[in-house]
Order: structure tokens, then C-alpha cells, then sequence
């Protein structure tokens, strides 16, 4: 008895962590993503993200860790090995290296970006200037900037 419990607790997780695409502007399995802030000084990217997720994971994600949490929110966000500064229930912080090109001159770009989900809100902040999108999933063009002191 014990394993049928332990096999349909399974399979209840299992059926709760399969990405769902294209079911509504932000989702991506159990996460609804309603920002992300993506703020470029110099060489560093640092990007904060906003999110639910479901009431009925919640209780899942703090039993059995942040493991999954991260890798959706790294396939979401689609940088390559991002670090977590901060990881909550509702919130991230993310520190991205190798996200600009520096040229050497003071002078730095953000090239095209394709996430994995659609963010309804999208913030794209340079020292020189802010972008801002709504329910897309490409950052397009890139955006050049300058060194800050």
C-alpha cells in the first residue's frame, strides 16, 4: 500500500511539472511569470523576475527544495548558467555573466534575446536608457551602452 501511495504521489508531481506552452502570456508549467527587469551596468547583468506559482505547488517547492524552481526559471529566462542570488516563492534575482559584449571601450552590447515563455512585462535597463516591452518572448535589436563610473 505504501508504494501505490508513494507511485501516485509521483505521478501527481510528475503531471504538475510537464511545461505547459501557450496557455496563457507568462505560463510555464506551474509558473506564471508577471515581469522581468533586466538591468545591464557595465559588464554585469543582473535580472529580477517576478512570478506565481500555483497554490497547490508551493507546499512541493518548499518540501522538496528549489531544485526545479531553478531550472524553470533558467529555461524561462534562457541565459546560459545563471547564478541565483535570491530565490523565492514570488521573486528572483539573477546574476548572468558572458550576457554583453565588451568592447573594451567603455562601450557594451546586449544582443537579441529569446526567452522560453512569453513575458507579459518586459524591462530592459542600460545606464543611458530603458526599454520596455509587453507580452513578448524576443528582445529584439539588442541595445548598446556605456561604461558608468
Amino acid at each position: 500500500m505504501k508504494y501505490w501511495s508513494l507511485a501516485i504521489l509521483v505521478f501527481v508531481i510528475g503531471g504538475l511539472i510537464v511545461p505547459v506552452a501557450g496557455a496563457e502570456p507568462g505560463r510555464y508549467s506551474y509558473i506564471t511569470v508577471e515581469s522581468v527587469e533586466v538591468n545591464l551596468v557595465n559588464d554585469r547583468t543582473t535580472i529580477d523576475v517576478t512570478y506565481k506559482i500555483d497554490e497547490g505547488v508551493q507546499f512541493l517547492v518548499v518540501l522538496l527544495g528549489k531544485a526545479d524552481l531553478k531550472a524553470k526559471l533558467t529555461s524561462i529566462l534562457n541565459f546560459e548558467s545563471p547564478r541565483y542570488q535570491v530565490i523565492e516563492l514570488n521573486h528572483a534575482v539573477i546574476i548572468v555573466d558572458g550576457a554583453v559584449f565588451n568592447y573594451g571601450d567603455g562601450s557594451y552590447w546586449f544582443p537579441e534575446h529569446e526567452f522560453g515563455a512569453v513575458i507579459p512585462e518586459l524591462t530592459v535597463r542600460t545606464p543611458q536608457s530603458v526599454r520596455y516591452h509587453t507580452f513578448t518572448g524576443l528582445f529584439p535589436s539588442g541595445i548598446g551602452y556605456f561604461e558608468t563610473s
